[in-house]
């Protein structure tokens, strides 16, 4: 038990640095090209878990922390502890990919406790077997075997399917395809597959047949410009979004592109003195959560409604190095786009509302009706 509290300490403390600096990374993972380097390492990571190659920690690494922990005391919960913290970063190596997409949700929603807990989860679940044994149940546990290769293929299906919602985020990206072949590839292997028990048989064949048709719909979705795996064809049989959608881009909110420091000033003077409420968009080319934004929040019929009693600026930081950008950022504090800024009638920022990241359109109304209040 030390021992695996130890490794979970550890564990925890990682997802903790991952979650508390996800705001700051999240400004340089919007990036489109940020993305798309995310989803090949985790798809690299998903074919080690397939068996086409293995990774590890580099040999001499291995050396000098097996060294270091070989020489510690076994006589004590604290040194126990301590060597299960250490070899913690000699046995991440072998779980590798499960780690990064762990991390990656805890970076994405920018939250210390929410990583420290997954990743303190994740610990504990590795040592359910070492406890196991500790307390004499060694005989209760299954023999290795074939399944063991199913579960390493589960998790790289698993890995392949983060690595497509990541690219869903870029609207050129045809998502719903990139699944359609992952459903049908998967369906495939399981029905091509023997099942692990002979009674599970019928229903190994039956997911499988359930993942090729799912894949099929995809497709079909996919085809026709659907993006929403939940609801593949939904898009295109029966709600219409796609019209809908062109033809709610002529009514989209009107922001106004802030030029320079001292038009922006100007500007929120000139909302104050017009008793005026102001919103400051955050907008940046790469930013994936922008255009998701610009495409689905802004284009919703009610949110232009009630955007109509505010002043809408918006900020291009496109570029880092633009003093303008660089400027508005300093001076309010933030990271990188995509952040909405609330001014009140007075001209003072409402903290309490600052937003990142995306927000849907019914939240976004809440949002905005909190701010008439």
């Amino acid at each position: 038990m030390a021992y695996v509290l130890g490794t979970a300490a550890t564990y925890a403390a990682i997802g903790a640095v991952a979650g508390a600096t996800g705001e700051q990374l999240q400004a340089y993972f919007q990036n489109i090209w940020a993305i798309g380097l995310i989803s090949i390492i985790l798809t690299l990571m998903a074919l080690s878990m397939f068996g086409l190659y293995e990774i590890q920690m580099p040999v001499f690494v291995q050396s000098i922390l097996t060294a270091r922990t070989s020489s510690l005391s076994a006589g004590s919960f604290g040194m126990i502890f301590l060597l299960g913290a250490v070899s913690a970063l000699v046995v991440g190596a072998c779980v590798s990919p499960l780690l990064i997409s762990v991390l990656s949700i805890a970076i994405f929603h920018g939250d210390p406790y929410l990583g420290a807990g997954l990743m303190f989860s994740m610990a504990l679940g590795m040592g359910v077997v070492l406890i196991a044994i500790g307390f004499g149940a060694g005989i209760l546990l299954p023999r290795t075997g074939a399944w063991m290769d199913r579960v390493k293929h589960l998790f790289g299906v698993m890995l392949i399917g983060v690595a497509i919602y990541l690219l869903g985020t870029i609207p050129a990206v045809p998502v719903l395809l990139l699944w359609a072949v992952l459903l049908i590839m998967f369906g495939i292997y399981l029905v091509k597959s023997q099942a692990p028990m002979l009674k599970w048989r019928y229903a190994w064949n039956a997911l499988g047949t359930l993942c090729i048709i799912w894949g099929m719909l995809a497709m079909f979705g996919g085809l026709n410009g659907g993006r929403n795996i939940l609801q593949p064809v939904s898009l295109t049989l029966f709600s219409g979004e796609v019209l809908k959608d062109a033809a709610s881009q002529k009514g989209q909110p009107q922001f106004y592109k802030v030029t320079s420091v001292a038009e922006f000033e100007q500007l929120l003077s000139d909302a104050r003195s017009d008793g005026q409420s102001v919103i400051l968009d955050f907008y940046a080319d790469w930013c994936t959560d922008c255009l998701r934004m610009e495409k689905t929040t802004f284009n919703d019929p009610q949110v232009r409604t009630d955007l109509t009693p505010f002043r809408l600026l918006k900020l291009d930081v496109t570029d880092p190095s633009d003093p303008v950008g660089k400027t508005i950022k300093q001076r309010y504090g933030v990271y990188g786009p995509p952040a909405l800024l609330f001014f009140n009638a007075q001209g003072q920022e409402l903290l309490a509302k600052r937003l990142y990241g995306y927000l849907d359109p019914n939240r976004f109304l809440s949002l905005l009706k909190t701010l008439r209040e």
